[in-house]
Parts: structure tokens; sequence; C-alpha cells
């Protein structure tokens, strides 16, 4: 993955939110006036929010706070040696990553590989969708965890995911925060977090999952309309600046604590405490398959193994397909 290491440095430069002489930064980066604007333009491509006040003139509108592996490590409490944390400034899919680190048997045994970047040139959602998030926006990550079960028991894995992230985000005391299935989180209706799961192993076992996570911290205003649907971040659902590198660790606890005892318990273990988090529980809504067709009924709890339960007029009926969305109904 080709990173304009120039264009970063740039960034450090301008990341203080003063107003910069473009002449001045030609002098400090060895460069011409031309390099400059190809390495502002460059930023942009980034979704970082870079103002060209006048012909000479240059600021960033949200500066950044990278993220910090001494300061990550130091906000976890089960010690620097369980995790593998690497920090990548740009790459095409933090999953990718593993994936291929995972495919290439060049994981370290013993520990919990992560990685997590700044900026992914190729982020991936559910269903195919593409994740936007602008340069230092949000916590993107991703984590891979072995299990000595075969992948058809790791059923409700994804939603226990989303109990991991809600659990530390509520400690936040931030207000309206739900879950909706499978493992989308929402502030106030609005999309705040998400993740994707993709899981690797034999029949029999043992299996590997690499979850992928984002949360949105501070986004852009240039990436705001990239996304095609409602989304919200952590800078305006809280009255106070949230550090990511504390939610990273505290996170990392978290996912390290739920998913030791979902190997052990199951999701059933976990099952009450998911519908109380469920943002369309006892809602009368429309289940939408890939090809179009629905399903209209009520949703009434999930099953044992993670599947949406919904009331139809030919009876209870569950869902465990992947991409089916969930909408409420239109009338």
């Amino acid at each position: 993955m080709y990173v304009n290491l120039k264009a970063l440095y740039l960034l450090v430069l301008l990341n203080d939110g003063m107003q910069h002489s473009a002449s001045a930064l030609a002098k400090l980066l060895k460069c011409s006036l031309t390099s400059i604007h190809f390495l502002v333009y460059q930023l942009k491509n980034y979704s970082i929010d870079v103002v060209n006040i006048d012909a000479n003139t240059i600021k960033i509108n949200k500066p950044i706070v990278w993220l910090n592996t001494e300061l990550i490590i130091k906000s976890t409490s089960v010690g620097s040696k369980k995790f593998d944390l690497r920090l990548l400034d740009i790459v095409d899919s933090t999953n990718n990553y593993l994936l291929n680190q995972l495919k290439r048997k060049t994981l370290i045994n013993g520990t919990v590989p992560v990685v997590a970047t700044e900026f992914q040139t190729s982020g991936r959602g559910r269903e195919g969708r593409i994740w936007q998030c602008g340069f230092g926006n949000g916590l993107m990550f991703s984590i891979c965890w072995r299990f000595d079960k075969s992948i058809s028991e790791l059923s409700g894995l994804s939603l226990v995911i989303g109990i991991a992230i809600l659990r530390v985000l509520k400690s936040y005391s931030i207000q309206n925060i739900n879950i909706k299935w499978p493992n989308d989180i929402l502030c106030n209706n609005h999309k705040l977090a998400g993740t994707l799961i993709e899981i690797r192993g034999e029949i029999c076992g043992p299996s590997y999952a690499v979850i992928g996570i984002g949360i949105n911290f501070n986004l852009s205003e240039s990436i705001k309309p990239m996304i095609d649907q409602q989304v919200t971040d952590l800078s305006e659902v809280s009255s106070n600046l949230i550090d990511r590198n504390r939610v990273f660790g505290e996170l990392l606890v978290e996912l390290h604590n739920v998913l030791k005892d979902f190997d052990y318990y199951g999701f059933v273990y976990f099952r009450k405490e998911w519908i109380s988090y469920h943002f369309y529980e006892g809602c009368e809504v429309d289940l939408i398959f890939p090809n179009g067709l629905a399903i209209a009924g009520i949703i009434d709890g999930i099953a044992d193994d993670g599947a949406i339960c919904l009331l139809t007029p030919g009876g209870k009926k569950s869902f465990n397909v992947g991409n089916i969305s969930v909408r409420s109904r239109v009338y």
C-alpha cells in the first residue's frame, strides 16, 4: 500500500489548527509551491478538511488526535503482552490485513493480533458496502480471535461484538444508543458504529474470526456526503471530547472478556442483554431480503443462535441470513 509520506508530514505540520503560509511549508518540506498544492490535494483525498484561505495560506479545520500505542495499552487492564498491536497510517482494509497475515501464517502465537489504521482506502462493511471514514475521523481496527470450535458453532458472534461496543460507549453516558440487528450501533436512530466479521477455519475446528470494527468519532464535512445513510459521530452525541486511544484500550479489554465468555458459554449467555439493547424490539417492521422480497411482522426477540424472531400472520418465525435489513414500516 503506497503511502505519501510527504503528505503525512504536511498533515503533521498543519495539525496545530493554525494558518500556515504555503511558501513557508514549501521551504520546510524542501519542495515547490506546486508540490505543496499537490500534497494538499492528496490530503483532501484522505477526506481531511484542508482549507485554502487564500492563494498562499492553508489550515485544517479539525486537528487529529493520533492513535498512540502507549496510550492505548495504558487504557487496558489485561497486559501489553496479551495483544500484538500494530498501528498503520493507511491501509486498504484492516480486515484484509489480518486475513492476509492469517493466510500466510505469520500471526504471533499466544497473542491476540490487532491492527488499527487512521485511514482505509478500501474499507468494507456488511453486504458489500463501502465503509467511509476520513483520516483520523474514527476508530477503525480489526482483531483476530482463535476458537477451538467449528465455524458452525459461532452463530451469534456478530451480535456479541455489538454488546462489547455498546458496553464501552454506554460507560461515557451517551444517551439513546442501541443496536440494530444484527450489529449496527445506532444513536438517535443514526448509525454510529458497525462491524464486519469474516470467519476462516476447518469444519471441526479450529476457526478464526477476523472482527472489523468502525466507530465514528469526528467525521469531516467532506466525508458526510459520501455516506449513503444517516450517520452520527461521538463528537455530535457527547458533550465531552472522547479520546480515541482511551476508548480503543477499553474496547480491547471488553472484546477480550466478551469473546472468552462467548467461547465458553455461547450466545445464549448474552441473549437477554442483547434484546435489552435492540432498537427495533417490539416494533412492526419489514425484513427486506436481497432479492427484494419482504416479510412483515413484529420483532419478538432473538433465538439462541442469534436469529431474529418475527411474529407474522403465519406464526413466529426466525431468520438468520446475514444480509437481511430491518426498517420501520411506512404507511
